[in-house]
């Protein structure tokens, strides 16, 4: 078999009959680590068995025939999977036949339907605004926008670092809940500054990791359920933020160099004090080198 069998993303393997029972001639790596299941494990088994098209009304046979059948309405086919996870994976199945000495094969090809199913049921119960699929280097492997800010096309944002998308001081907040997600397998929400192009807006995500067979981590769906437009002129949280991300002071040197609490600091910042004591927007204004009106234009004489 052609070595880039063997090194497809794409979960794969090659299946025969002998006229009285199917088996297993080959998997490629990536299958291997979807299931979960050793090769030499699979080998043995009859594919049947890993792979479930009950619901489909279809003998095992009978949907290989159909896949394979120029005349069929559709090569395509929905099944399940069954992993060494506790939940047999849904899939949509695809089909090679391929001639071998005098004996054809079969190489079915496996896409993972798990995130896509995930999205859709998400969406029957809760608004959203953006949906994304990242990979475990935080890459963005897809993504589709259902609001207008988002002006690009999705295409322009593929492999691209989803922390391009997110304010600089925002991004390890992001990375922490990421890295939490992946290690504790749960589902977490965040908030956080988005960029797209020159304009900021005010987000919101839900996170889900999704895993392979094997509970090695494979990546996360990124959901935007809320999106709202940041005024410069009108969030002083925001124009805080940038001055002290501008100027290298943490809200703990700010707290100290002020002799404001760091409490007090932290809901200014977070935008859970909107507009702070006179005297305390001074101190903060200056030991940032600009006039409390310049955060809080409420100050303006």
């Amino acid at each position: 078999m052609n070595h880039l069998f063997y090194l497809l993303s794409e979960p794969m393997l090659i299946v025969e009959s002998d006229e009285s029972r199917w088996s297993i001639r080959d998997v490629n790596q990536a299958f291997a680590v979807f299931s979960g299941f050793k090769k030499s494990d699979l080998m043995l088994l009859d594919p049947s068995t890993i792979n479930s098209v009950q619901d489909t009304a279809l003998t095992f046979e009978q949907a290989i025939h159909q896949l394979t059948d120029e005349l069929a309405v559709s090569s395509l086919l929905e099944c399940k999977l069954v992993t060494k996870a506790s939940t047999p994976a849904d899939v949509r199945m695809s089909c090679r036949k391929l001639q071998l000495g005098e004996r054809p094969v079969y190489v079915l090809i496996c896409k993972d339907l798990r995130e896509a199913k995930w999205i859709d049921e998400y969406i029957l119960h809760n608004k959203i605004m953006v949906t994304s699929i990242v990979n475990e280097r935080f890459n963005i492997m897809s993504l589709k926008h259902y609001y207008a800010p988002v002006q690009q096309p999705s295409s322009s944002y593929v492999n691209k670092s989803i922390f391009d998308l997110v304010a600089e001081h925002e991004r390890n907040k992001l990375k922490r809940v990421l890295d939490f997600a992946k290690t504790n397998r749960t589902t977490e929400t965040v908030d956080f500054q988005l960029k797209l192009g020159d304009r900021c807006y005010s987000t919101e995500a839900v996170i889900q990791p999704f895993y392979n067979g094997n509970r090695s981590f494979k990546n996360f769906v990124v959901v935007l359920t809320s999106l709202y437009a940041n005024s410069k002129e009108e969030d002083p949280s925001y124009k805080l933020r940038m001055l002290m991300l501008s100027k290298n002071i943490s809200v703990t040197s700010l707290a100290q160099s002020t002799l404001i609490s760091l409490t007090t600091i932290s809901k200014i910042r977070n935008g859970k004090i909107k507009k702070p004591q006179r005297l305390t927007a001074e101190l903060i204004a200056g030991e940032l080198g600009v006039r409390p009106e310049m955060i809080w234009s409420s100050f303006k004489r």
